[in-house]
């Protein structure tokens, strides 16, 4: 989840007019700067009231949910590109990479660590902007790589199962359970393949 190698972290210049993008470019940037992305700060450095700035972004944890949309989707990309193998096997090395990378990510986990209660809200919630893209990145590694198609319902489950594996542990200071995140996602796969083989 490391930001593009051109990522630049200046303050916003004054001369640019404040707008929703880039009240979330600009929050982007502090978190990635390990800051803590607070709405009466950013109001103040874009130089808006908070009542704008809430109606541009809505509250505190949506802003930081579609601010770790963002990385997700770009960390799904790289993870996607280095992955090796073939079949299942590059389907959860892509997962796995997806894995380490996020939980590696030191503003990510420092926010995890701070604020673990709000960072399990933004990173599991139904209705956040993180799930999605969690999904997203599953379901398009698994598409990309396995022969039949997933049911959604095990992709749901994929989602959940890593996100809690992933996150709980390092919320009480413990290491993230990549491994058996993995090792519990090829079994649900392949129960589903042999389900899938003896229905044909």
């Amino acid at each position: 989840m490391a930001p593009a190698a051109d990522e630049k972290n200046d303050d916003p210049p004054h001369l640019v007019r404040p707008s929703r993008e880039y009240a979330l470019a600009f929050a982007r940037q502090m978190f990635l700067r390990g800051e803590r992305v607070d709405m009466q700060t950013l109001a103040a450095r874009l130089g808006v009231g908070r009542t704008t700035l809430y109606r541009w972004v809505g509250d505190r944890e949506r802003l930081i949910g579609e601010v770790l949309a963002d990385l997700t989707r770009q960390t799904w990309q790289s993870a996607t590109e280095q992955a090796e193998g073939e079949g299942i096997d590059r389907a959860l090395d892509t997962i796995r990479r997806f894995m380490v990378a996020t939980s590696g990510f030191p503003p990510l986990r420092q926010f995890a660590e701070n604020e673990p209660t709000l960072a399990l809200r933004v990173l599991m919630s139904d209705s956040g902007d993180v799930k999605p893209a969690l999904q997203e990145g599953i379901e398009q590694a698994l598409s990309a790589n396995l022969v039949h198609p997933v049911d959604p319902e095990h992709i749901e489950i994929m989602v959940q199962l890593g996100t809690a594996l992933e996150w709980a542990p390092v919320v009480i200071g413990e290491a993230p359970a990549i491994d058996r995140a993995v090792a519990l996602m090829r079994s649900l796969l392949s129960d589903g393949s042999r389900r899938d083989g003896l229905s044909h």
